[in-house]
């Protein structure tokens, strides 16, 4: 089912949720052409909105090919809206095997695409400040894009250069001066995220919760006892020489983007950078943040005040499809919901994800029975009305969803992250997977129908 946001635009799927909104799949009636539309509930938060205007102004100025790209924005009394590009690929965490990561020559792909684009950031004087996987997404080629610029800054602007003062990220991935040695340089703190990225790419895991005193594994690392443990000795040799240059807890001594790209393991070691690397359909193949992630971006405190742009129209100023034209500047915003009655040919343009599978049982039945296996494993679930299930791990650090979907006589259930780690929440799919492995259909699935997810909410 599905609704119909302004004439022509239909509410195809909801990609992600976060503190303040959702993200969802617009596709247009007549062109079948996608758009990301970034939802912001003003009404119940109207802190919100400085923020996130702060967020539009500075991605409305980025264009580069593995940067998500920005259509514009519009906004009523109660709602903010940014219209970006669709990335039907999905969440670069999504191709991430826990404990395992994914083929080395993968990883470098992605790793060259995400250097790329902060390369591009940091010339432009914007840091990031909350890269992690969770907000790295896939085209439908398999390229990376960066998304999710709510915490995003401006730390050169005129040629003045200023250190930055605000603690904020994701723990895991933040750099230790980030938590020790305010204020902190910008690009050295994103190239330490870019860092974890890799590791976890690598190795299927993260290393530390923390990079702080208090963390044990963070403490191993800063050793010389360190490489017998995991996930260091995941890595090949090259693969941990870089990482030692990037995890430097000096911030002075880390490499910089230049350095890495020098480093031996991109130019000794084999790569699939003129290969586009293929979307699987289904594969088996922790630590939480300082706020909720968005399967595309959120928004998120600004604690940095700057004239970006001057004025709207600034924002407006750029070149983009007609379709998307007409949903920037129509009024036309439904008040109630307009039920599509089929699915057509544009169920291909919804978001590709692994973390689903089929059962053999009725809706009802795969509701219950993953309600009693949910219960079983010790998680906390909640069931709508329309089949979708909120799920809480027992300490609360996770929080994901699944649709119980009807089909042909079986049943898709499709999982995605809402709040926490991809990476957690990619091990308690598994479990859940291999929990209810004697009910899942053994048969192909075929793309299409894999697709046929939940598409609103």
């Amino acid at each position: 089912m599905s609704t119909e946001f302004v004439e022509g635009w239909r509410i195809a799927q909801t990609l992600g949720e976060g503190t303040f909104g959702e993200v969802k799949l617009l596709i247009n009636r007549n062109t079948n052409g996608t758009v990301a539309m970034k939802t912001v509930d003003l009404k119940n938060f109207p802190d919100a909105l400085m923020m996130v205007k702060k967020e539009a102004a500075i991605h409305s100025r980025l264009k580069h090919s593995s940067i998500i790209k920005y259509f514009g924005h519009r906004h009523s009394k109660d709602h903010y809206f940014i219209f970006l590009e669709y990335a039907s690929g999905g969440e670069l965490f999504d191709r991430i095997e826990p404990d395992i990561g994914m083929p080395h020559p993968e990883a470098k792909k992605f790793f060259k695409e995400l250097l790329a684009g902060v390369e591009y950031l940091h010339n432009n004087g914007i840091a990031h400040r909350d890269l992690k996987p969770e907000n790295l997404l896939l085209d439908e080629h398999g390229n990376l894009k960066i998304s999710d610029f709510g915490l995003a800054t401006l730390f050169l602007c005129g040629g003045k250069r200023r250190k930055l003062e605000k603690r904020c990220g994701t723990r895991p991935y933040l750099a230790p001066e980030v938590l020790s040695q305010l204020p902190y340089q910008a690009e050295p703190s994103d190239i330490w995220s870019c860092g974890i990225i890799l590791v976890s790419m690598l190795a299927g895991e993260l290393p530390w919760e923390m990079p702080s005193g208090d963390d044990e594994d963070y403490k191993l690392w800063k050793t010389t006892d360190y490489a017998s443990h995991s996930p260091w000795c995941k890595l090949d040799t090259l693969a941990l020489s870089l990482v030692r240059k990037i995890l430097i807890p000096t911030p002075s001594r880390r490499y910089d983007i230049s350095q890495i790209q020098s480093h031996n393991w991109f130019t000794k070691s084999k790569t699939c950078a003129n290969k586009k690397v293929g979307i699987s359909v289904l594969s088996d193949r922790g630590f939480d943040d300082a706020r909720p992630c968005y399967s595309q971006p959120a928004p998120a405190a600004v604690p940095f005040s700057v004239s970006i742009p001057p004025n709207e129209s600034d924002i407006h100023s750029f070149t983009q499809p007609t379709q998307v034209e007409d949903l920037l500047l129509s009024s036309q915003i439904q008040t109630s919901q307009t039920v599509s009655t089929t699915l057509n040919n544009s169920i291909q343009k919804l978001v590709k994800r692994m973390t689903r599978f089929i059962v053999c049982l009725s809706s009802d039945e795969a509701l219950a029975t993953l309600s009693q296996f949910l219960d079983d494993l010790g998680y906390t679930c909640k069931i709508n009305t329309s089949g979708l299930v909120t799920i809480t791990t027992a300490d609360q650090r996770l929080v994901f969803k699944s649709n119980v979907i009807p089909m042909n006589h079986q049943t898709l259930m499709d999982f995605r992250l809402s709040r926490g780690c991809g990476l957690e929440f990619k091990r308690h799919f598994v479990a859940i997977k291999n929990a209810m492995s004697k009910l899942i259909s053994k048969g192909p699935m075929m793309w299409p129908v894999a697709m046929a997810t939940n598409t609103v909410p």
